[in-house]
């Protein structure tokens, strides 16, 4: 069965709907990157305890971190009964100063610090999917620290983390964040119109595939991310377009809000008959580069995180 995990962060929803959404069993976990605490902070539940945080000479890091500490600390224990039937489940992710993703010792002395601070045993430390951030998951996960391998867009991407956790070789939880709509915003307006929509889903389902053939071990998981509908029309025609064809056993799913609230749950367990290899087949044939949509992406991903937190620091100023 697929575990269901909300893309989604805020003192006051912790505190009230989130705990429904976990009592009710809807959600497994949840997941936080820059752009969800850039615009969580903005909300009036933060204002007081920004302004006594600047009283106290704190500077804009400083109150982030004291602020998504907090938050992190919260819903880790709003989840812990669930980790603890079920490490796979019950997890939340921070992830490492965007600004750090480039060097490797002082990625991992934060992410070392923040596991330290938080101090649960069911958070992930979240890290992108580069050539330094191979190095940062292995070196985590040495240290027993769960890490959420974030901005995956390829196959090469996944086994490359694969290949880290499985170096590491602990009892730490892993998993590899695909991400989805994206592609399919990019490349539609390329390619043939029955074609829309469908490389997507085609992609992360061709990688869950190939993840599976690798036999991995219990602890690591696939996760899809970056599955909401941006804007419904004839081809994204409900909140679920990314979500009921991957929705796949022992992999993740995490929602943005919105996603998680239209959902129809009925069919998140059915089968997909999604066809992967035939979409996969056609667009190759289409005049595309898709090697180089997919190096822009990742690169589009990290400086979409880089100006979100830059954004927030600003903001905190």
């Amino acid at each position: 069965m697929i575990s269901i995990w909300c893309d989604f962060i805020e003192y006051d929803f912790l505190q009230s709907e989130f705990k429904e959404l976990v009592n009710k069993g809807l959600i497994q976990g949840v997941t936080s990157n820059p752009s969800i605490f850039n615009q969580a902070l903005k909300s009036n539940s933060y204002i007081n305890d920004i302004q006594e945080l600047k009283n106290k000479g704190k500077n804009p890091k400083q109150i982030y971190e004291t602020l998504a500490i907090r938050d992190i600390k919260l819903a880790s224990e709003i989840l812990y009964p669930l980790y603890e039937k079920d490490p796979q489940n019950g997890l939340v992710s921070i992830e490492i100063d965007p600004f750090l993703s480039n060097d490797i010792n002082a990625s991992i002395d934060e992410g070392v610090r923040l596991w330290h601070e938080i101090g649960a045993k069911n958070i992930m430390i979240k890290v992108p999917a580069t050539k330094s951030g191979y190095e940062i998951m292995e070196n985590l996960m040495l240290r027993g620290i769960n890490v959420n391998a974030t901005l995956v867009f390829t196959k090469e991407q996944s086994r490359e983390v694969l290949k880290a956790f499985t170096k590491a070789n602990t009892h730490a939880q892993g998993v590899i964040s695909v991400f989805v709509s994206r592609f399919d915003r990019v490349i539609d307006s390329y390619i043939s119109p029955y074609l829309r929509g469908k490389y997507a889903i085609a992609n992360a389902i061709d990688i869950y595939r190939d993840f599976l053939t690798m036999q991995p071990k219990q602890n690591y998981r696939i996760l899809f991310a970056s599955t909401g509908v941006k804007e419904k029309n004839e081809i994204y025609n409900n909140d679920g377009y990314y979500v009921y064809p991957l929705a796949f056993d022992n992999c993740i799913n995490t929602l943005p809000l919105q996603t998680l609230k239209n959902i129809d749950y009925s069919n998140i367990n059915k089968p997909s008959n999604f066809d992967c290899c035939n979409v996969l087949t056609e667009i190759r044939n289409e005049n595309i580069n898709l090697i180089e949509i997919e190096n822009n992406l990742l690169k589009d991903g990290l400086i979409s995180f880089e100006k979100s937190f830059k954004d927030m620091l600003q903001t905190l100023s």
